[in-house]
């Protein structure tokens, strides 16, 4: 291939085929520091050329964003296949195959005859790597054929005459073929030539291996070495804190009575391995008997046989002393860690059976397993204490990624930083994939990873990755795979439900499943941490998690299957607020619901609080559920889901989100040319608009509304609008509501609603007050209030005393003013009506300081401003202020006093 710069460009990209390789790399790997101009029109002409006269049919050079990357089969490129093949041999029963296999694939030095500084680093690499093989391959089969291995050996010792474990593979295997003496003599050749050229003397593993030959007086004997099987640990660790010392308390004991078991657990891609392996490395002198490790994901879960020769090879036990028996390999492996204290680390393993064989039983041992699955058995055979890892906190989170990209990087882009934090769920693989990403491409501004990131809604594929240990998808992969059908088609299911959490009925309901049976189901997905019971008694998916079970919904099951899914959930929803309104809201009529689909399960309540909980728990899905509806082309059940929550919404001073759902719930009706649903909808936008002070826009809601009810012929609900508009026309003057207010209690009267006649009744009186008629206003205020004391309407009742309270601090009967206020509190707290409750305090602490107790006024206050906190209202804010203001006075008056 001539000119050169075809042949970089091919090795460049092969280097890292798979991945995207920036323009600019491959702009330094052809023409090094020096990249003449025009240098980039040139490398599209040398990329056409290669997919074009190079690759024809057997790849394709695709264009990224920021560079190209070479897509081919892993075994088309032999870097590759020489490096699968190595790690291939790190999980293998006998490693040697692999090995052997991988040095057959060297031919001649690599890269031969490119220019350049980036092929010459290249091929030092290989050299390297192969290097490192060869001392892999040659101590592996040194046991067996140790005259191979010496023969291998001999031409790298010669080549680097400085490197002590090669010298120590060398002198064991001369050893073990019966050569001690040449080991001896390569031994002092060795040493020689540290002192000269180094002014030092040998390590401790090659004076280790001088001792053996000194001992051995010329028999040849098999080294038996401590093992030290640990895997690299992540060179970017950070957080975890909490649980590394939980761990290192477990061996606190120098002198431990029995052996250690610990389990760690947590969902796939949490960092299990890592926590684990940091742990070992940081507290490995503490087992000088040596580490054994093991990755359990490539074992067969009901099969631990194979891991016990490895562990018995690495503890020294020769192969042909290994016995055939599978108990009597287990015997063997507890007598030689009886007196040894030794780390046994068992990773990703499947379950407890799988573990229990593999157990160290000496005293001084400690296990450390990781697993997805809950390993509660472990605690109850093994005594394991178990230890649950849940996503990063954000302050860990950050530090992780300043670890990657450094700290300068995240403080220029705030912002964006965050929002890849919260892309990825916390979740460390998530984390680790994006920072290793963005450390390639340092030119790449974070807020342009973040902007990809917001497809991860929808689609894992930003976190996709050529290994298959770290591609997010396959990791959670081998967590669902071990599912049954039942179960896996649960998880699917769970998918599709947009809301941060759902309940047992909810889940039941997309299932189509009965509720016992889909706790069953449930509680294996827990056990396999593929869903977690947060809040309690809600389940609760990842936000990946979720994305990968659409995926696989997608793909497993038919679009009428999720289509039955979404609206048994929807009548769930539906129906469930129908019996929580029925409680709560009893003299609100509800909607008309027609029967739910078979399958969806209605939640029942035991009691109004139970319904309340039930209320808060859902309404944070119900912009979520509302767009799925409409997506779903559901636009009846959308309005009837935004109007079955608006009186909870309003209760709980979410006007905001009141308006934001009502949006999508106005169009759906109108869509259907539902009027009823149109008019609902409207009077409770308008509801809304008042409390936000948007009064102009409310009138016309509500006048709107008006007229749909009356062409309806419901002047119940005609009624209610004219109540509501009666609170924006009355902030213009009182006298303009008290008509519409009036007219209102007639229509009441004329249905047969006593209950909302009485409402009417104190609404009269509220505006009389306020146009200075005390007495004809009290009048109304104390006959409302008995009617709804009688008809049991608790939130009526309060509003009816919050008048009268009002009206008698207006005549100045302070006594009368707070007893009315205390009450009118009461009664809103009682009915979880903390909105109102919490103004009616603020004016119970007006009234406390025209009175002169700035104490009793704080204290109103105080509850004002938890009731506001609670519904997360900014006026909390305002609230608290006021009461520091009034206490700051009281706290110099009491420093003065105790001055004196």
């Amino acid at each position: 291939m001539r000119p050169p710069q075809v042949a970089l460009a091919l090795a460049a990209l092969a280097w890292e085929a798979g991945r995207v390789v920036p323009v600019e790399s491959l702009l330094a790997r052809i023409w090094g520091e020096a990249v003449p101009p025009g240098a980039r029109r040139t490398l599209h002409t040398v990329i056409t050329r290669i997919r074009h006269d190079v690759l024809a049919d057997d790849g394709a050079v695709v264009r990224r964003v920021g560079g190209y990357l070479l897509d081919v089969k892993e075994s088309a490129v032999d870097v590759l296949c020489f490096r699968g093949l190595a790690k291939e041999a790190a999980a293998a029963p006998d490693p040697a195959p692999p090995l052997g296999e991988a040095l057959a694939l060297w031919r001649g030095d690599p890269l031969t005859g490119l220019p350049g500084e980036w092929a010459e680093r290249a091929r030092h690499r290989m050299r390297d790597e192969r290097k490192e093989t060869q001392l892999r391959w040659a101590r592996t089969v040194t046991g067996s054929d140790p005259v191979a291995a010496a023969t291998a050996l001999s031409p790298l010792a010669e080549e680097h005459p400085l490197d002590e474990l090669l010298a120590a593979a060398l002198i064991e295997a001369l050893h073990a073929c019966g050569r001690t003496a040449e080991a001896l003599a390569h031994f002092a050749r060795v040493r020689r030539t540290l002192a000269g050229e180094l002014g030092v003397e040998p390590g401790t593993s090659l004076q280790q291996v001088h001792r053996m030959l000194l001992r051995s007086d010329g028999a040849a004997e098999p080294v038996r070495p401590v093992p030290l099987q640990l895997p690299v640990g992540l060179r970017h660790f950070v957080g975890r804190s909490a649980e590394l010392a939980r761990l290192a308390a477990i061996t606190a004991d120098e002198h431990p009575a029995a052996a250690a078991v610990c389990a760690i657990s947590g969902p796939p891609g949490v960092g299990k391995s890592s926590v684990a392996l940091r742990w070992a490395h940081l507290q490995r002198n503490r087992f000088p008997g040596g580490q054994l490790y093991a990755d359990l994901s490539t074992v067969d879960p009901a099969d631990a046989a194979v891991v016990l020769p490895r562990f018995l090879a690495g503890l020294g036990v020769p192969e042909a002393q290994v016995p055939s028996g599978f108990e009597a390999q287990i015997g063997l492996y507890r007598s030689l860690l009886a007196d040894r204290r030794v780390l046994v680390v068992l990773d990703n393993a499947h379950g407890a059976s799988q573990v229990r064989p593999l157990v160290a039983a000496g005293s001084g041992c400690l296990t450390l397993v990781t697993s997805r699955s809950e390993l509660s058995g472990l605690a109850v055979t093994a005594g394991a204490h178990l230890l649950q890892l849940d996503v990063m906190p954000d302050a860990d989170a950050h530090h992780l990624l300043a670890a990657w990209l450094g700290q300068a990087r995240l403080a220029a882009e705030p912002a964006a930083a965050d929002l890849i934090i919260r892309r990825c769920g916390r979740l460390p693989l998530a984390l680790a994939i994006v920072a290793a990403q963005l450390s390639r491409r340092t030119d790449l501004p974070l807020a342009e990873v973040a902007a990809d990131l917001e497809q991860t809604d929808t689609d894992l594929e930003p976190f996709a990755h050529s290994d298959p240990a770290i591609d997010l998808r396959r990791v959670f992969w081998r967590s669902y795979r071990e599912l049954s059908a039942a179960g896996a088609r649960l998880f699917r299911r769970l998918g599709q439900h947009p809301g941060p959490h759902l309940s047992l009925s909810a889940a039941a309901s997309l299932a189509g499943l009965p509720v016992e049976h889909t706790r069953e189901l449930t509680a294996h997905l827990s056990g396999a941490n593929l869903v977690e019971t947060h809040p309690p008694g809600r389940l609760h998916l990842h936000a990946l998690l979720r994305v990968y079970a659409v995926e696989k919904g997608l793909s497993a099951d038919s679009l009428a299957e999720r289509q039955a899914a979404v609206r048994r959930l929807l009548d769930h929803c539906l129906h469930s607020a129908g019996a929580a309104g029925a409680l709560c809201y009893p003299h609100r009529d509800g909607l008309p619901l027609a029967a739910p689909e078979p399958g969806a399960v209605v939640e029942r309540f035991a009691d109004h609080a139970e319904a309340l909980r039930w209320y808060a728990d859902e309404s944070v899905a119900v912009p979520a559920l509302l767009a799925m509806a409409t997506g779903a082309g559901l636009d009846r059940h959308a309005w009837q889901l935004a109007c079955s929550f608006a009186e909870f919404m309003q209760r709980r001073g979410l006007w905001e989100e009141t308006l934001r759902v009502h949006a999508v719930a106005l169009p759906a009706a109108q869509r259907l040319g539902d009027s009823l649903g149109e008019a609902h909808c409207r009077n409770n936008t308008a509801r809304a608009l008042v409390r936000l002070g948007r009064d102009r826009e409310a009138v016309e809601q509500f006048e709107r509304a008006i007229e749909l009810y009356e062409d309806l012929g419901e002047p119940a609900l005609q009624a209610y609008v004219l109540l509501g508009l009666a609170g924006p026309l009355s902030r213009e003057r009182p006298s303009r509501a008290l008509g519409p207010t009036l007219r209102a209690r007639e229509l009441f009267l004329q249905a047969g609603d006593s209950v909302a006649a009485a409402r009417a009744l104190n609404n009269a009186g509220w505006l009389r007050a306020h146009e200075g008629e005390y007495e004809a206003a009290l009048d109304a205020c104390r006959r409302a209030q008995r009617i709804l004391a009688d008809l049991k309407c608790p939130d009526g009742e309060g509003h009816a005393w919050d008048s009268i309270a009002y009206i008698l601090d207006a005549r100045g009967d302070t006594a009368g003013a707070v007893a009315g206020f205390e009450r009118a509190a009461e009664l809103f707290h009682g009915c979880d009506d903390l909105h109102p409750a919490a103004e009616t305090l603020v004016r119970l602490g007006e009234t406390h300081v025209r009175a002169g107790d700035p104490a009793a006024a704080a204290a109103a206050w105080q509850r004002a401003a938890d009731f506001h906190e609670a519904l997360g209202d900014a006026q909390a804010d305002r609230v608290r202020v006021r009461v520091a203001a009034l206490r700051a006075p009281q706290a110099v008056g009491a420093r003065r006093t105790a001055g004196r």
